[in-house]
């Protein structure tokens, strides 16, 4: 099922767009936004799009916006789990 919705863009905006290119960037601020939130994975964002789950992460990328949605404590607590696990596995 979808919605569809009347959204009002400014002219300072939308003199620079075609009304398509607005309507997919929209659309794809959506999905962008959804993922950050942890709502879609990859792989439901690169179907939603159109696109491989290689290239979702290409799409971030030319964004300038990265495919970890882990805060930073998340990471570290991550990493010193990894750190702790790595240790375990260490040769003698």
């Amino acid at each position: 099922m979808s919605k569809t919705i009347k959204i009002v863009i400014p002219d300072a905006i939308a003199e620079n767009y075609s009304e398509a290119d607005l309507e997919r960037r929209m659309y794809e601020d959506i999905i962008i936004s959804e993922f950050q939130m942890g709502n879609l994975s990859i792989r439901d964002c690169a179907e939603l799009l159109g696109l491989s789950y290689e290239g979702f992460l290409e799409f971030l990328g030319k964004r300038e916006l990265s495919f970890i949605t882990a805060g930073k404590d998340e990471i570290e607590e991550s990493y010193k789990y990894f750190e702790g696990f790595m240790q375990t596995y260490q040769k003698p």
